[in-house]
């Protein structure tokens, strides 16, 4: 192999070094956000849908994400610079591909669960939104509740006076009726008196006996 050869040889596996510190960096991220990650869990429990609990987690799971998107980034340098270094079929080459798969792989899942991490925060947002909606809805329908309410009782209370008032016309009708009945009554007795009292005058001048002549 001659000097060239050597000098490249070394610059290749020199790059790979770097590419492996690189990757061990991210790995030791990795693990401090899975300990952030337990941390959340321990804290709201994995079933937790409670806005706090959605929150905590989806702000983990961005920045798992972007270690991920970091680590990818440096797999596809790596698995490009063992092509070109090695060939596609070298074993080193083909061990950075497979690193890359799983790494992709592990970033569809972590943009899944961060995708329904989100719905499940936004359905939980819609519900109070809905709940305080409902609650004004109720609010208005009870302030329409108490105005028809005030509406009748007015209504109620102008029909009483309303039935006071003809109840007032009625008695007053009622007694006119009566002192008119007794003023009628009284009337006819004492017409019937004078026609009586015209009979017995009359009788006496025209029909009672003469004491005298008998006739």
């Amino acid at each position: 192999m001659t000097a060239i050869s050597n000098f490249g040889l070394r610059i290749e596996l020199e790059g790979e070094k770097q590419f492996k510190d690189a990757l061990r960096d991210i790995n030791q991220s990795f693990k401090v956000l899975g300990s952030e990650m337990a941390l959340v869990t321990s804290q709201f429990d994995k079933n937790d849908k409670s806005i706090q609990a959605l929150t905590a987690r989806k702000e983990v799971l961005n920045k798992e994400i972007d270690a991920q998107k970091d680590k990818i980034s440096t797999l596809q340098s790596a698995l490009q610079n063992a092509s070109e270094a090695f060939g596609d079929n070298d074993k080193r080459t083909q061990n950075w591909q497979i690193q890359l798969n799983k790494a992709q792989a592990e970033l569809n899942n972590m943009e899944r669960e961060l995708d329904s991490t989100t719905k499940a925060l936004d359905g939980t947002g819609s519900g109070f939104d809905d709940a305080g909606e409902n609650a004004g809805d109720f609010d208005t329908e009870v302030n329409k509740a108490g105005d028809v309410a005030n509406d009748a009782e007015s209504k109620f209370s102008a029909l009483g006076d309303t039935l006071k008032t003809i109840g007032v016309v009625i008695g007053a009708a009622v007694v006119a009726l009566g002192t008119a009945t007794v003023a009628a009554g009284k009337a006819l007795f004492d017409v019937s008196k004078e026609t009586a009292d015209l009979g017995v005058e009359g009788y006496t001048r025209c029909c009672k006996p003469n004491r005298k002549t008998g006739y």
